[in-house]
């Protein structure tokens, strides 16, 4: 009995190997076809993906993202030129006076440091700011939506790109004037304002900077504060994607009447070089559904392709070998490519538990700036703004979400915080953005 059983079990190895030998020609041929021909051609160009970095070496990314800048620059100049400044102060100032605000916008900042005479300019602000007013003029947001610029510069007077836009949006700097009633705000627990208090350093200034312009966005009382650094530039899809995840995502769909999620905030902005394929479960899974995808299209190829009155054999082999060329194929396209897919339609996009990390484009309900703030402003010792505020939320126990992908491009190549330029491989990539 048991000499049948082995027999049995290596006759049906042996049938194994044999089919594999059999169709081992097609398997190479597809693989070479895939791997060496296919995705170089396709993602050659594609930041992120595994061919990028082989194929890319004789490319100056740092001449090229200050290429895609400055015409990105050109076209933001080009928008304000166009647009009567009276007006636009006038059209905000209205929506200001209003008692039905729905979103207000806070456009963070501040000078570059350590950036050569010669490139002062690098219109970043410039950029996020045009982008940001033709976003808060679409239809979905029309008339309900309060942008300003928030200068936080020690020196304000100095920011000269803040000064200009001054002409075009409501501003208020935090060691200077304002354009509006709200100035100058109160700490929380004592008798300083936030013009009077003296940092220790750049990162607790920094926490104080978000925290000052969170508590002016709030003096409006909007339903939604959408923070937004100098460099984030928003994605065309901005306004309809956040219009369908406020309306959708956000509503507690288990009552019989819309109630809003309650939610610490949600993350407009991760950094893409992290958003890639990792020994995460929930990306792993990802990684493995493609597999399976694959697994299916495998077998029915077999199916399509080779002779079905021929003996039958086992299917597994076929879903193998679909599976490992699926996840071989997103693996090296890279994950962050293949999310932009997810740009075909507003439904698509992922909307998930947040990290941590990053602060350039993040959404807050109005509800939870005061615990917020008063949070950021009360720290023992000074954080990272982005960890401090990770920190709360596991304190509060009150979720925070993302969308996938990102909804914002960050363009900030050269740190805010003086340390230096950035990797411009990461800065090459275009878009349209007003």
């Amino acid at each position: 009995m048991g000499v049948d059983i082995l027999h049995r079990k290596q006759v049906t190895m042996s049938k194994i190997r044999r089919s594999f030998v059999r169709h081992a020609g097609v398997v190479g041929f597809v693989f070479l076809i895939q791997f060496f021909i296919l995705l170089p051609i396709v993602c050659h160009t594609l930041p992120f993906s595994a061919y990028f970095g082989i194929t890319s070496g004789t490319i100056d990314f740092q001449q090229r993202a200050k290429m895609l800048n400055e015409e990105r620059v050109k076209h933001a100049n080009i928008y304000f030129k166009n647009k009567n400044g009276n007006e636009s102060l006038r059209y905000y100032h209205s929506i200001g006076n209003a008692t039905d605000m729905y979103l207000a916008v806070a456009i963070v900042t501040v000078r570059r440091s350590g950036v050569k005479t010669g490139n002062e300019s690098l219109g970043y602000v410039l950029q996020t700011s045009a982008g940001i007013d033709s976003f808060a003029r679409s239809s979905n947001f029309i008339n309900r939506t309060f942008v300003f610029i928030c200068n936080v510069d020690s020196k304000p007077d100095m920011h000269e790109e803040a000064h200009f836009l001054e002409t075009y949006l409501p501003f208020i700097e935090r060691y200077g004037s304002s354009s509006f009633k709200v100035k100058d705000m109160q700490l929380p627990h004592g008798n300083l304002t936030y013009n009077q208090r003296h940092h220790k350093n750049t990162r607790e200034k920094e926490t104080f900077d978000y925290s000052y312009c969170l508590k002016v966005a709030e003096s409006f009382h909007p339903e939604f504060i959408l923070m937004v650094e100098d460099d984030a530039v928003p994605h065309a899809d901005l306004s309809s994607v956040l219009k369908h995840s406020l309306d959708y995502h956000l509503v507690d769909k288990a009552k019989s009447t819309l109630v809003k999620k309650k939610f610490s905030y949600l993350k407009l902005y991760y950094p893409e070089k992290w958003q890639g394929f990792a020994f995460e479960l929930p990306r792993a899974l990802e990684l493995v559904s493609f597999g399976c995808v694959g697994g299916g299209v495998g077998v029915l190829c077999r199916f399509l392709l080779w002779n079905t009155n021929r003996r039958r054999q086992p299917l597994f082999q076929y879903f193998l070998l679909g599976m490992i060329i699926f996840m071989l194929t997103a693996k090296l396209v890279g994950r962050q490519n293949i999310l932009e897919l997810r740009r075909l339609s507003k439904y698509l996009y992922q909307f998930r538990l947040a990290p941590g990390c990053c602060t350039p484009a993040t959404l807050y309900p109005c509800p939870m700036v005061e615990p917020l703030t008063t949070y950021l402003t009360t720290l023992p010792s000074p954080r990272n703004t982005d960890l401090a505020i990770s920190d709360f939320v596991r304190q509060t126990n009150i979720p925070a979400y993302q969308l996938e992908p990102n909804l914002f491009h960050h363009i900030g190549m050269h740190s805010s915080l003086g340390s230096g330029d950035k990797d411009a491989e990461h800065f090459v990539s275009t878009f349209k953005f007003i």
